[in-house]
């Protein structure tokens, strides 16, 4: 019985990834919009109504594609393990930005945004999954009544960047060293993200 239990679910676990790359291939060549659930089940060799068990919709779909390609809580957790002190928002935002520089390839990061910025749906998906991780690991740890809204404005503040940057490719900050503009927006978003408590 353990090992028809394991093998289901080892077979579902597949299956999901399957949909989600699904998702990646489709959103990517056609868009968001343009694909629909169907499709999507197709490309990945499901029927509809197994795929809708494992991730129900769309959305469901590109979530799980963000959440495989960028782990944001996995990837910020560190930076916020070593306490709320000046520095904290130093290592939030390298964190950060180094997700969106190239390697070898293309940052994951920037395939993801621009699906995500040309629908609306799409934008909304990132922007809860991106908020809700970024909230978890960071707002409850960090003090004052206003937590929740500095880090908000905090986030926004870095995702601006990393979008100027990286998908608007405005000069002045595409040209730019990481580590120049590491340097120069960190003590406005140390303000941002910690308020009086990281006044020096």
């Amino acid at each position: 019985m353990t090992t028809i239990t394991a093998t289901a679910t080892e077979a579902r676990i597949e299956a999901t990834q399957a949909l989600i790359s699904a998702g990646r291939t489709l959103f990517t060549q056609r868009g968001y919009r343009q694909t629909d659930y169907a499709e999507l089940a197709e490309t990945a060799g499901l029927t509809p109504e197994f795929a809708q068990e494992l991730l129900p919709d769309k959305a469901a779909v590109f979530g799980a594609l963000i959440e495989r390609t960028v782990k944001v809580a996995g990837l910020l957790g560190p930076a916020v393990a070593e306490g709320v002190d000046e520095d904290l928002p130093a290592r939030l935002v390298r964190t950060y930005l180094a997700l969106w520089e190239p390697g070898e390839e293309e940052s994951p990061l920037i395939e993801v945004y621009r699906i995500a910025l040309a629908d609306s749906e799409a934008s909304r998906v990132l922007r809860e999954r991106v908020t809700h991780s970024l909230n978890s690991q960071v707002d409850h740890e960090l003090p004052g009544a206003d937590a929740e809204v500095r880090t908000a404005l905090f986030g926004a503040q870095l995702g601006g960047i990393a979008i100027l940057r990286h998908l608007l490719g405005v000069d002045a900050l595409a040209s730019a060293d990481v580590e120049s503009v590491i340097d120069t927006v960190t003590p406005g978003l140390r303000h941002t993200l910690l308020g009086t408590h990281g006044s020096r």
